[in-house]
C-alpha cells in the first residue's frame, strides 16, 4: 500500500475503511467550492486529487453541479433583458428541447442528447410538455408535435449553444455539446406580393370592413404590429401625417404593447390624401358603432378595433387578412408581404432606397435593397420588352428599297 499523504483522512464506516480527499477551488464568478470523495484505496485517492488539482490549474475543471436543464434555461432567459415578443419566441423555440431533457443535470447532456430531440423534431415524434406553455396549449395538449421544418430548428439550436456558452463561462459545464451539432440546410423561401391592381382590387373589396383601415396600413408598409399599436392621437389630419411610435406584439397566452422594433421604426410619416380619406371613414364608422352600443363600446382609442371598439389579438389580424384576400379573389400572401409590396412597387416606380428604407423604418438601406427590391413577374416581362427592343435589329433603310 503507498503511504498515506496526510491530507488523506481514514474514515470508518459500517462497509469497511475509507480514504476521504477534500480538494477547495473557486468558480470563474469567484465563488468558492468543496469537493469531498472517498475511495477504496490511498492510490485511487492520490491519483482523483491529482487529477482535479491539474484541472484547476489549467481552468479546465468544473465541480460537480445538479443544475439541471430546464433551470439552466430559466436563468439565461432572465439574462437575456428582451422584449416580451423576443421572450415568447425563445420559449416557443426551446420549448422542445426543455420538454425532452428539462430534468436532465447540464453535466450530463450529451451531442447525442441533442441530435436526438434535433430528430424527434424532424420526425414529428417530438413530445409535448407543459414548460411555460400558455393555458391553452395545455388544456389541448397533443401528445407530439408536428414536424419542425429547419427555419424552425436551427433557431432553437443557436439558442441551446448560447445557454451550453454561457453555462462554460460560469464553470458549469467543461464544453458546449449543442456547438457539436450541425444546423440544418434551409430553402430561401421565396417572397410574394401583390401587384398594384391586386392592392387595388383588395383595398376596393374591403372598404368600410370592421378590419378594412388595417389592410390600407398594410399596404402603405406598415407592420402588423405597428398597425395595432396605432392610435387616433398619432393621426394629425391637419399636418397630414402618421406617426408611429407603437407597436402591439403577440406573446404567450395574448398580446402586449411596448416599442417599436428599432429606433429607426419610430417615424412620422406624411399622409396621403386616400389614406387620410379612409382613416376619416374608419373614425366616422367608429363613433357610429359607439353611439350604437353604447356602454358595450370600448374606448381603447386605438385606430384599428374590433366591432366592441377593443383591439384584436394580433393573430386574429392575421386569419383576418387570410379570409379578405380570400374574399376578394386574390392570391394568399402573407400579412406582412403587404409591407414587401409597399416597398416593392415603391421600388419599381423608381422611389431611392434610402427613402424606401425611411419610410419602412429600417435601419440600413442596404437591407431594404436586398430584402424588398426584388422583381415581379410583371417587371420582369417590362425588362424583357426593353431589351428585345434593344437588340432586336432594325431593317436597314437602304437594303429594305
Amino acid at each position: 500500500m503507498a503511504r498515506r499523504p496526510d491530507w488523506v483522512k481514514v474514515v470508518e464506516t459500517s462497509a469497511g475503511r475509507r480514504y476521504e480527499v477534500r480538494v477547495h477551488g473557486q468558480r470563474p464568478d469567484g465563488s468558492r467550492f468543496q469537493h469531498k470523495k472517498r475511495f477504496d484505496t490511498v492510490e485511487a485517492a492520490v491519483k482523483w486529487r491529482s487529477t482535479v488539482v491539474s484541472e484547476l490549474g489549467h481552468g479546465t475543471h468544473v465541480a460537480p453541479s445538479e443544475i439541471t436543464v430546464r433551470q439552466a434555461v430559466d436563468s439565461w432567459l432572465i439574462g437575456q433583458r428582451i422584449r416580451p415578443k423576443t421572450v415568447s419566441a425563445y420559449i416557443t423555440s426551446l420549448r422542445p428541447l426543455v420538454d425532452a431533457l428539462g430534468d436532465r443535470p447540464v453535466q450530463q447532456v450529451t451531442k447525442a442528447d441533442i441530435e436526438k430531440v434535433v430528430t424527434a423534431l424532424r420526425d414529428g415524434t417530438s413530445r409535448m410538455g407543459t414548460w411555460h406553455a400558455p393555458e391553452k396549449l395545455i388544456k389541448n395538449k397533443k401528445q407530439v408535435r408536428a414536424p419542425w421544418a429547419p427555419a424552425s430548428i436551427n433557431p432553437m439550436l443557436a439558442r441551446a449553444r448560447s445557454i451550453f456558452d454561457d453555462l462554460m463561462a460560469q464553470g458549469i459545464v467543461v464544453r458546449n455539446p449543442a456547438a457539436l451539432v450541425k444546423s440544418l440546410p434551409t430553402e430561401k423561401s421565396t417572397m410574394h406580393t401583390l401587384s398594384a391592381e391586386q392592392v387595388t382590387a383588395l383595398l376596393k373589396a374591403t372598404a368600410g370592413d370592421a378590419f378594412g383601415i388595417a389592410w390600407q396600413l398594410a399596404v402603405y408598409g406598415l407592420r402588423r404590429g405597428e398597425i395595432l399599436a396605432l392610435d387616433w392621437d398619432s393621426i394629425d389630419f391637419d399636418k397630414g401625417t402618421v406617426s408611429i411610435s407603437a407597436a402591439r406584439l403577440a406573446v404567450s397566452g395574448g398580446s402586449v404593447t411596448g416599442a417599436t422594433k428599432t429606433k429607426t421604426s419610430t417615424r412620422t410619416l406624411p399622409m396621403p390624401d386616400d389614406l387620410a380619406r379612409a382613416l376619416r371613414a374608419e373614425r366616422k364608422r367608429q363613433r357610429e358603432l359607439r353611439l350604437a352600443l353604447g356602454s358595450k363600446w370600448q374606448d381603447s382609442g386605438l385606430v384599428v378595433v374590433d366591432e366592441f371598439g377593443s383591439p384584436p389579438h394580433p393573430d386574429t389580424l392575421t386569419k383576418a387578412w387570410k379570409s379578405a384576400l380570400s374574399d376578394a379573389g386574390l392570391p394568399h400572401v402573407r400579412l406582412h408581404d403587404a409591407r414587401h409590396s409597399c416597398a416593392t412597387l415603391m421600388h419599381m416606380r423608381g422611389v431611392p432606397v434610402v427613402v424606401i428604407a425611411a419610410w419602412l423604418g429600417h435601419q440600413d438601406a442596404g437591407f431594404t435593397l436586398r430584402t424588398y427590391a426584388h422583381s415581379t413577374n410583371d417587371a420582369l416581362a417590362d425588362a424583357a420588352a426593353v431589351l428585345n427592343s434593344i437588340t432586336t435589329a432594325k431593317p436597314d433603310a437602304a437594303s429594305s428599297e
